[in-house]
């Protein structure tokens, strides 16, 4: 196709000077899965320092110029044409391609829907956030639930707090369920006398939750400590045990030995003669 860069030429010299040095060349192209009016299934066309000088005829399945110098060369249009058909076919097997991923994605998320046909209560908890100065934000959290609809709110000894809440949209999890959160601004110190209220299709009964100051921990050396006194009592428990039973038996070992040796005096004696009988 050395007869394009001609043509070109020739087009790109006519330019102003200016323009002489930089030009751009640029081909677009645009697939629809079906034809809509006034907008044909395929366009193409090509453009040249922003004035388009070639395009596709999606009827007439031809390349047709645009520019008045571009009309002498039939050869050149023939090359553009079969370039034109091979992109179309190109982006509509795209442009299925992608159909069929995009029905596949709808239809996994369909199957994941029915999968949830059951109903999944919200898992449920209450955190504590410091906000500023004048409060601390309470926020209550409701997860992993299925259907979509739920019911959060606040109240203070009985009283609706909904005007003063923060209350999100329920948002999906990604895993076919959904969460959603609920938050107050309240005085510090006072975080007990506000109470979140939980409704939704798949609890027995609503709930009603409470922040819970979380309990202080044991100190490690305390634990250490009390191990240790544990162990030494249990040792010297254990000592005293064995020295009671040790004099045990040095008291009753002794004693048989004195019994044994009383008995052989006392036989001794009774086999002697006296000599005045």
């Amino acid at each position: 196709m050395w007869w394009a860069p001609v043509l070109l030429h020739s087009f790109l010299s006519s330019l102003q000077e200016t323009r002489a040095r930089t030009h751009s060349l640029q081909y677009f192209y645009l697939a629809m899965s079906e034809a809509a009016p006034g907008v044909p299934a395929f366009t193409a066309f090509g453009v040249i320092d922003d004035q388009p000088f070639i395009r596709y005829d999606n009827e007439e399945m031809k390349a047709k110029s645009c520019v008045q110098w571009l009309r002498e060369e039939p050869s050149y249009f023939n090359d553009e044409t079969k370039i034109f058909t091979s992109r179309m076919k190109i982006f509509r097997l795209n442009l299925r391609n992608v159909q069929r991923y995009y029905n596949q994605t709808m239809e996994n998320g369909l199957n994941k829907a029915l999968e949830h046909k059951q109903t999944d209560p919200p898992k449920t908890h209450v955190t504590r956030h410091p906000s500023s100065d004048l409060g601390v934000t309470l926020r209550c959290w409701a997860l992993g639930f299925y259907p979509k609809e739920i019911s959060l709110n606040w109240q203070r000894e009985g009283q609706d707090q909904s005007q003063d809440m923060e209350l999100v949209e329920t948002r999906p999890s990604g895993d076919g369920t959904f969460q959603k959160w609920a938050a107050l601004v309240v005085p510090p110190g006072e975080e007990q006398s506000y109470t979140c209220h939980v409704q939704h299709e798949g609890l027995q009964e609503p709930l009603t939750l409470r922040w819970e100051p979380p309990q202080p921990p044991v100190p490690i050396v305390g634990i250490f400590v009390g191990l240790v006194l544990v162990l030494v009592a249990g040792a010297m428990v254990a000592g005293v045990v064995i020295w009671r039973k040790k004099r045990s038996a040095e008291k009753g070992g002794s004693y048989t030995q004195a019994a044994g040796r009383d008995s052989a005096q006392s036989s001794g004696v009774s086999l002697i003669k006296d000599p005045r009988v």
